[in-house]
């Protein structure tokens, strides 16, 4: 790998930022871990090697035993695993799994926001993604140098070596099939043959819009409408002429609300008065992605998806003001909009539009 990308390991690997000013160094380090928690609540922090030793059950039945890569898409499969899902407890909210170990709010959110990451409310989806705070333990926060971006350059480089041809602005249309078979794709109105076809665009889109409904019989149109949709994001790409070393280069901001502002995202699908974000701040590791003293960021927070009914078009740019004033004022990033050399705004209606996301789902 080395031969393609350089990883720089992050320590800690997140710093979470609480309402009530508070702040936990999110790490591997169990020692450092638990010092920290001990400031909050004792018996939290003798808890913690309870906790990933768990985590660290859920871990190898996923990874190491290969339940993850299995889909879990018939009742036979899900009636092999349940005996063990039940013991590992599993199957509980992800949320509750941490609650049994923790009494501190911040221990609660720190050990339970991971689902998340791929859209899940915490308080639903279940506790076999707590294997995430093991795996982060055991392998550690990485950054490859250049950004996210230079993971696609080396993929790319790689699969060129192979012998493979990469062709952009092209956006598939169909996907080919025959004998039940995907036998490639048609984009830009030329057919691409291929003795497999796979596609990482949304699911949804792909069966919806991509195959022809009379070869997915599984996925028909009454099952494709059954489908739920996770919560969206909104995006606010900032370059600054100011640096802020409070912020690291994964940094969690949180509002007072917990449960009631993930209900507001997932059941009531409003865009309520207040919000938790996330700040990724590369230029904390790698000072290419910005010019001397300035700073490369971007914030995400959650919001709810399309089938909310939030009109994008007219409340983008009220929000992202709102976010900045946050920002500054309260949070305490002094003189940040003056400093604002860049900005651009990404909308549920952007993942929409750009990404072919349905309900804009990020």
């Amino acid at each position: 790998m080395e031969d393609y990308l350089q990883l720089i390991p992050l320590d800690p690997f997140y710093r979470i930022y609480f309402h009530d000013g508070t702040h936990l160094d999110y790490t591997g380090d169990s020692e450092h871990m638990k010092a920290q928690m001990a400031q909050f609540n004792p018996r939290d922090a003798q808890n913690y090697d309870r906790f990933m030793a768990q985590a660290r059950e859920l871990y190898k039945a996923v990874i190491d035993d290969g339940l993850g890569s299995r889909p879990f898409d018939n009742w036979s499969t899900m009636l092999n695993f349940l005996p063990r899902a039940l013991k590992l407890k599993a199957l509980l909210p992800a949320y509750r799994f941490a609650a049994n170990y923790f009494k501190d709010f911040r221990h609660r959110f720190a050990f339970s926001f991971h689902p998340l990451f791929i859209g899940g409310s915490p308080f639903r989806s279940p506790a076999v993604y707590q294997m995430i705070p093991y795996l982060e333990k055991a392998g550690g926060v990485w950054f490859t140098r250049g950004g996210m971006y230079s993971v696609v350059q080396a993929l790319e480089r790689l699969f060129r070596e192979l012998g493979g041809t990469v062709y952009t602005s092209h956006e598939v249309e169909t996907i080919t099939v025959e004998n039940g078979r995907a036998t490639g794709v048609v984009a830009n109105g030329h057919h691409f043959a291929a003795d497999a076809v796979a596609s990482n665009a949304d699911f949804k889109h792909t069966y919806g819009k991509l195959l022809d409904s009379r070869y997915r019989k599984k996925w028909n149109n009454r099952r494709l409408e059954k489908v739920g949709y996770g919560m969206s994001a909104f995006l606010l790409y900032l370059g600054v002429k100011k640096q802020y070393p409070r912020l690291l280069h994964h940094t969690l901001i949180l509002s007072e609300r917990y449960r009631e502002l993930v209900r507001d995202i997932f059941d009531r699908r409003i865009l309520p008065d207040d919000f938790s974000m996330y700040l990724h701040v590369p230029t904390r590791t790698d000072a290419s992605m910005a010019p001397p003293g300035c700073e490369s960021m971007y914030v995400l927070i959650p919001v709810a998806n399309l089938s909310g009914g939030i009109n994008w078009e007219t409340m983008a740019e009220p929000f992202a003001q709102k976010v900045l004033d946050f920002l500054e004022h309260d949070f305490g990033l002094e003189g940040l909009q003056e400093a604002i050399e860049v900005k651009e705004i990404f909308t549920p209606l952007d993942f929409q539009r750009v990404r072919n996301n349905v309900l804009g789902a990020a």
